[in-house]
C-alpha cells in the first residue's frame, strides 16, 4: 500500500498524471455510460506512460 501512495502521490507530475487519467475516465464515461470502467485502464496506461516519458 505503501508504493501505491508513493506512486501516486510521489511528485507533482504523478498527482497530476492521475488526476488526468481518472478525468479523462470520467468524461468518458459520462459521454459514453456503456464503457463504464472499462475507460479507466488505458487512461491509467496513458498516464503511466507519460510518466515515465519525462
Amino acid at each position: 500500500m505503501k508504493k501505491l501512495l508513493q506512486l501516486v502521490f510521489g511528485d507533482w507530475r504523478n498527482s497530476c498524471a492521475v488526476a488526468a487519467a481518472l478525468a479523462l475516465a470520467w468524461l468518458a464515461s459520462r459521454a459514453w455510460p456503456q464503457l463504464g470502467g472499462w475507460a479507466l485502464a488505458p487512461a491509467l496506461l496513458l498516464a503511466a506512460w507519460w510518466q515515465a516519458s519525462r
